[in-house]
C-alpha cells in the first residue's frame, strides 16, 4: 500500500478533480476505503465513518444527528461481526440528543469499547457522542465544541438569560418596568422557559452518565472531576458561542481520556477529512456511513428536497464544479 496514490490537501484533492474529465466515483471510493484500511491496521479495529458535510449552502439540510441515522449505526453493527471494540470516525455539526442517546445505546450495548477519531469537527451533540467513548483521539486541528442546547437555533441559556434581566429589572426597578418587556414575554412563553430548563438538564445528564459509565467507568481522578468537566462543556456563558472551538489545550485540564493522534494516525485522518470534504463538495449528499466492509450510502438533497440511501459509489449526476459523477441511484450497497 506504500505506493498507493494519496491526496493529503485540499490542494492535491482540487489537482486531482480538476484533471479528470469526469469522476470516477468508485475510484474515489477505493481510496477513502484504503485510507479506512491503513487506519484500521494502524488501530486493530474495525473502523466506522459517520460523517456529515458540516456547512452547506440550503437550508433543513439532513445533515444533523436524527432517528434516521439508527439505519446507518444498525448496518455498520451488522458489517463488522462481533469485535469487540470499534472506532467511530466522527465528523458531525452536532444534532438531537434523543437520537444521540439512542446511537450511543445500541453501540454501547453491543460494543466492549468504542473509540472516537475526530479528524475535523464534532460539534454539540456530536461532542455528546463523542464523550460516550473510552477514549476520544483528536487530529492536532480538530476540535469538539459546547453541548449547551440549542431550541429553534437559539442557545437554550439565551432565552433565559432574557427572562431572568426582566426579573432582575422588575425586582430593582418595579412594576412599571413591565410594559417595556411585554415584546419579549409575548414572544417566549413561560412553558419555553421550562423546555430550556429540562433541555439543559438532560444534556448535562447524559453526559455525566457516560463520562461515568464509560470513559472514567465509574472512577475519577480527582473530587468532581466528572462534574467540573460537564460544567465546562455545558457553560453557554463562559463559552458565548455554541459553535465556540473547544480544542485540546482547553480540554486537557479535564484529564479525560481525549488525546491527540500520534503523527501517523494524525496524516490519515486529514487524508480521510480531505476526502470526505471534498466528496461533500463535489455531490449533494449530506451525510456519510462507510467504512471497508460494505458499507457505503448517505443522505443528499436534490433541488432542496431530501433523498434518502443513496450510493455514492454508483453512477452520476451533476457536480457543483461542472464536472459529472456516475450518477447515484436509490438504494444502499
Amino acid at each position: 500500500m506504500g505506493g498507493r496514490r494519496r491526496i493529503r490537501t485540499f490542494h492535491e484533492w482540487h489537482e486531482y478533480i480538476h484533471a479528470c474529465e469526469h469522476i470516477d466515483a468508485t475510484e474515489l471510493h477505493a481510496m477513502r476505503c484504503t485510507c479506512y484500511e491503513e487506519i484500521e491496521e494502524l488501530r486493530r479495529r474495525p473502523l466506522l465513518v459517520y460523517a456529515s458535510a458540516l456547512h452547506t449552502n440550503q437550508t433543513s439540510v439532513p445533515n444533523f444527528i436524527d432517528v434516521s441515522d439508527i439505519d446507518g449505526i444498525s448496518d455498520f453493527i451488522h458489517s463488522v461481526g462481533d469485535s469487540p471494540s470499534i472506532d467511530v470516525l466522527l465528523h458531525s455539526p452536532g444534532g438531537r440528543p434523543d437520537a444521540t442517546e439512542r446511537i450511543v445505546e445500541i453501540l454501547r450495548s453491543t460494543f466492549d469499547e468504542v473509540h472516537f477519531l475526530i479528524p475535523h469537527s464534532a460539534y454539540s451533540a456530536a461532542t455528546m457522542l463523542a464523550l460516550s467513548g473510552d477514549t476520544i483521539t483528536l487530529h492536532p486541528h480538530a476540535t469538539l465544541g459546547p453541548i449547551d442546547p440549542q431550541i429553534d437555533g437559539v442557545p437554550a441559556r439565551l432565552i433565559k438569560k432574557g427572562f431572568e434581566k426582566v426579573r432582575d429589572l422588575l425586582a430593582s426597578q418595579g412594576p412599571e418596568m413591565l410594559p417595556a418587556y411585554i415584546p419579549l414575554i409575548e414572544k417566549y412563553s413561560l412553558d419555553l422557559l421550562e423546555v430550556c430548563e429540562d433541555s439543559e438538564k438532560l444534556s448535562r445528564d447524559l453526559v455525566s452518565d457516560w463520562l461515568f459509565r464509560y470513559m472514567l467507568k465509574g472512577k475519577e481522578r480527582f473530587p468532581h472531576q466528572i462534574s467540573q468537566a460537564v460544567d465546562f462543556f455545558s457553560n453557554y456563558d463562559q463559552h458565548l458561542l455554541h459553535s465556540r472551538p473547544l480544542m485540546f489545550d482547553r480540554l486537557s485540564t479535564f484529564n479525560l481520556n481525549i488525546s491527540i493522534a500520534e503523527a501517523s494516525l494524525s496524516s490519515l485522518l486529514w487524508e480521510s477529512y480531505v476526502h470526505l470534504s471534498g466528496l461533500f463538495s463535489v455531490t449533494e449528499l449530506v451525510k456519510l456511513f462507510e467504512n471497508n466492509r460494505g458499507i457505503s450510502w448517505g443522505r443528499r438533497v436534490e433541488n432542496g428536497q431530501e433523498t434518502t440511501r443513496t450510493h455514492p459509489t454508483a453512477a452520476g449526476h451533476q457536480v457543483a464544479t461542472s464536472l459529472t459523477l456516475p450518477a447515484f441511484p436509490e438504494g444502499r450497497r
